[in-house]
């Protein structure tokens, strides 16, 4: 009963707590013949919105994109950060004769954002490319097909005949508008939008976000903390690890523990960077008296 309150507790104090951090940019945007300053102004937050996501999604992910599919990445949010943001607030602002310079300060909701650069692939396809089976149709403009090929390499698929999964990209009956339908294990999935990127991200999720058996050494283990005086400790430390992304994902207070001698708590996690999270833990836990014990590993 004692450790059911204390994660009763836990979870009341953790639902409270804001998920969304902010980070600062600045953007110029060009002035374009034809364009207002209203559209200007608008483009300049759109870039700015498209950055800032892109800065915590880069924090997030355990390794580099590339330069040429970070490129990629900002792109899409340029156009689709709307779900990801949960405020800003304009810093500065500066007209020039060819064009405007904008600062702000940006809110990114990043629990979202990272759970969806998990349902877009970027975090399973990071290391190495998914052979799937790609097909569209063969009277796209040229610059359709550029934007298929872009998503692509976006999701880093590495397209191949017959290979499973498969995608078909096709045009919607509705005009303007694009279909595209996902086949795997005997399973097939539909997505139809008139923003093709919108289409494409809504079947891809349901392969990505596939239960699997999670590969040793990437997922699915267990942290056990020792050493706090009280709860607020734990919580304060939940906090920290959340906030991780780029070695641990997918944080779970699984159980507190409170004892004579002071409080322990377990967590399960996803580990995305071992490297990267035996340093963090190395850093953060043992100059305040704690320990940990992670996959069998324990350090005093």
């Amino acid at each position: 009963m004692r450790k059911t309150i204390f994660l009763m507790a836990a979870a009341l104090l953790l639902g409270a707590a804001t998920v969304a951090l902010a980070g600062q940019v600045q953007v110029f945007e060009p002035m374009a013949e034809g364009m207002t300053q209203r559209g200007l102004r608008e483009k300049a937050q759109a870039q700015g919105y498209g950055q800032a996501v892109l800065e915590e999604a880069k924090a997030m992910l355990p390794g580099s994109l590339g330069e040429s599919r970070e490129a990629l990445l900002k792109a899409y949010f340029v156009g689709h950060a709307k779900p990801f943001i949960q405020g800003y607030k304009i810093l500065s602002s500066q007209d020039f004769e060819d064009g405007l310079s904008l600062s702000l300060d940006v809110r990114v909701d990043r629990r979202t954002l990272r759970d969806s650069l998990k349902s877009m692939g970027l975090i399973e396809t990071l290391a190495a490319p998914l052979s799937a089976s790609v097909t569209w149709p063969q009277d796209l403009t040229e610059e359709e097909q550029q934007q298929v090929r872009d998503l692509v390499a976006l999701t880093n698929i590495e397209p191949a005949e017959g290979a499973s999964p498969a995608v078909v990209l096709e045009r919607g009956s509705d005009k303007g508008t694009w279909k595209c339908r996902l086949t795997w294990d005997g399973q097939e999935w539909m997505g139809i939008n008139q923003d093709m990127a919108e289409a494409w991200f809504t079947v891809w999720p349901r392969y990505f976000d596939r239960p699997r058996e999670r590969a040793a050494g990437t997922g699915g283990e267990s942290l056990a903390v020792t050493g706090w005086f009280s709860p607020d400790g734990v919580l304060e430390f939940d906090r920290v690890l959340r906030g991780w992304d780029s070695a641990v994902q997918d944080v779970e207070l699984a159980e507190m523990d409170m004892q004579p001698t002071g409080a322990g708590a377990t967590w399960t996690v996803t580990v995305v960077n071992r490297d990267r999270l035996n340093m963090l833990l190395n850093a953060f836990l043992p100059q305040r008296g704690l320990s940990f014990r992670l996959a069998g590993q324990h350090k005093e």
